[in-house]
């Protein structure tokens, strides 16, 4: 009785825990609000608060999940196809790299299993342990399962489909175990050093492009001659990032981009603050473009370049 109490004791442990996982995740991967773009990757700048970074589509609400039990999802699908749920239940049987079943009873099988299709399963699960699964229930066909999965995701083989047909299926949003490792999380992949560089310069772009605006909307000359400074630091930086990858348009960008910042420079320095405004117009163009064409937005809502 002590081993039970126990058992049932860190199981809820696990599932609170998941439970909070799932919250901040929730909480994460809210749109960001206008005056705050994000500032994780980026192809372009997403720490830039430049129209392009207005433009950016955001990431979609992750909706509210509703607690339920695998045997009460198997028993009666129809009731849940749509929802977005929660939960927590022993891995039966594995079906492939991406996909295993969720039984209630630990101890003998039910025959009230639910199959969980994950986008990725970074560590392989084993049967008979206990996880939390948050996704959307959708009925057991290849085109439902389509609708909501991500590009991404592997999809159920024909096979799998044919054997659980009529069974609801999870397509889940995070697989947390009770080590409080979710194995569905999205991951964004490394940037190599010269992403580094170009993430860098670009974070940098973000701060002084807001500066610069200030400076010439003000007449301040000497705010206009740092940030312009670091601009064109910046933009020298992103044209070599485009030009050893051999991208002629986005290094025409960016050499647009440095010719507006130093018509900036230039006209501050005279005095004639029509002329700077009209460079700084330029620039933005030149901003949005970029992040337009050669930026994407990764599943978490970060950015990265965008592959060829």
């Amino acid at each position: 009785m002590r081993a039970m109490n126990v058992q049932h004791h860190f199981g809820g442990l696990a599932l609170c825990a998941a439970m909070t996982i799932w919250i901040v995740a929730v909480t994460a991967q809210q749109p960001p609000p206008p005056a705050q773009p994000p500032s994780n990757q980026s192809a372009g700048g997403p720490g830039n608060a430049s129209p392009a970074a207005a433009a950016a589509p955001a990431a979609p609400a992750r909706r509210a999940a509703i607690p339920a039990a695998a045997s009460s999802i198997a028993a009666k699908p129809e009731t849940y196809y749509g929802q977005y749920v929660t939960v927590y239940a022993t891995v039966e049987k594995l079906l492939s790299p991406t996909a295993f079943t969720l039984d209630q009873d630990k101890s003998k099988s039910t025959g009230q299993e639910v199959i969980v299709l994950a986008p990725r399963l970074h560590e392989p699960l084993e049967a008979n342990t206990y996880v939390t699964v948050i996704g959307e229930v959708v009925k057991s066909d290849a085109a439902e399962i389509a609708k909501v999965a991500k590009a991404s995701a592997a999809g159920l083989p024909a096979a799998i489909l044919a054997q659980h047909s009529g069974r609801a299926v999870i397509f889940a949003t995070s697989v947390v175990r009770a080590d409080f490792n979710d194995l569905a999380r999205f991951i964004p992949p490394p940037m190599s050093p010269e992403e580094v560089v170009l993430d860098k310069a670009m974070k940098a772009v973000g701060g002084a492009n807001g500066a610069l605006r200030k400076g010439v909307d003000a007449s301040n000359a000497e705010l206009v001659k740092t940030n312009t400074a670091i601009l064109a630091k910046a933009f020298q930086e992103t044209e070599a990032f485009w030009a050893k990858r051999g991208v002629a348009e986005a290094v025409k960008v960016a050499q647009v981009a440095r010719a507006a910042v130093d018509g900036i420079d230039k006209a501050a320095a005279a005095g004639n603050w029509n002329d700077a405004k009209t460079h700084n117009t330029t620039l933005g163009q030149q901003c949005a473009s970029c992040h337009g064409s050669f930026r994407e937005r990764l599943e978490d809502g970060s950015f990265a370049v965008k592959k060829k």
